[in-house]
């Protein structure tokens, strides 16, 4: 029988653990003096929590088996954070990470009985409706990732009603800060190469998280389990419109802010047109521009957060302008997906 989590160390478990978003929930979890395990793969570079008082237990989310061996009997809290974030490479990719890696996860919260599985979600299991998106809006989502994520939450409630796992899953929309080896990169590259071009002015607005808000909302979750079990919340630090991101980065930067801009409709079609002939071509890289990325860096992308504010006490540590320093003091090395 499980205890009560109170003030007290706890034994966690985290997947994705040295990953963007993964490297701050340990940090916060072993800032709180809890166990930490975290399951790495051979392969994994452990550069972002190479300093921190964890255990690395050998494993692979695809590999039911290894994660299993990996997992104390006496693990409370489960986060299960790792995935492939890409549009690029389809359902083949995305999948097997994705969606079965979270059924091994569940799996295991089950054989093992763990009391308490926090799910990291994302916006994307809602697509691109165009209005504010709160927890109950439609679910639509339109490519892969999308539909991936969306599948593996799924499974979560699916396991929650069938095995009775005490689950909850936190959705974050755009993600920035320490340890983005993606999107901050890019922006910054292009910034300072000046070939940013805005997308019908940059006026569109967008919901941006911190990575180390999102770790906050996820530990919140799990401290307060009775409140969190069987919900999902979406998590913002700020809402922005595109241009004022840009110049903050550029200004940050000391870059030039003249930036050009081009349409949407047009910039859609051209990145369809280039995502269907890579296609056509087997390519394994992605085009710069695909019809996903117009989606999401042109259009208005405004997510309402209220629900974890009000049931959780959530509260956002970081603002535009503290997110734009730490995007570029930690500069990051773009490493495609």
């Amino acid at each position: 029988m499980h205890k009560i989590v109170g003030v007290r160390m706890v034994k966690c478990f985290v997947t994705g653990g040295k990953g963007f978003i993964g490297n701050h929930i340990v940090r916060l979890l072993t800032e709180k003096d809890h166990s930490v395990d975290v399951l790495v793969r051979k392969t994994s570079h452990m550069d972002l929590i190479q300093d921190l008082p964890v255990s690395k237990v050998a494993g692979d989310v695809t590999d039911m088996e290894s994660m299993a061996r990996g997992t104390s009997d006496d693990t409370e809290w489960f986060f299960h954070n790792a995935a492939r974030m890409s549009e690029w490479g389809g359902k083949k990719r995305n999948w097997p990470i994705n969606v079965e890696g979270t059924r091994n996860a569940l799996e295991v919260a089950r054989r093992k009985d763990i009391p308490r599985f926090i799910y990291t979600s994302s916006t994307a299991v809602y697509g691109f409706p165009g209005e504010p998106m709160a927890e109950d809006s439609p679910k639509k989502p339109y490519e892969s990732y999308q539909k991936s994520k969306l599948a593996a939450e799924e499974l979560v409630w699916e396991y929650s009603q069938e095995y009775g796992i005490r689950a909850t899953a936190v959705r974050p929309p755009t993600v920035v800060g320490y340890g983005d080896m993606y999107l901050g990169p890019t922006l910054i590259d292009a910034l300072k190469a000046g070939t940013w071009m805005y997308l019908d002015g940059g006026s569109n607005r967008q919901s941006i998280v911190h990575a180390e808000d999102v770790a906050r909302c996820l530990i919140l979750a799990a401290e307060r389990f009775e409140m969190a079990h069987g919900n999902a919340y979406n998590v913002t630090s700020f809402i922005v419109e595109m241009r004022v991101l840009i110049e903050a980065l550029a200004d940050e930067l000391g870059v030039p802010k003249d930036f050009r801009s081009v349409p949407y409709r047009a910039a859609l079609a051209i990145g369809k047109a280039t995502s269907g002939l890579f296609r056509a071509f087997h390519r394994k890289d992605s085009p710069f521009l695909t019809g996903f990325r117009v989606k999401y860096m042109g259009s208005d992308y405004v997510i309402d957060d209220s629900k974890v504010r009000h049931e959780l006490g959530y509260q956002p540590k970081w603002s535009l302008e503290a997110t734009v320093r730490d995007m570029v003091e930690w500069g990051g090395e773009f490493k495609p997906r």
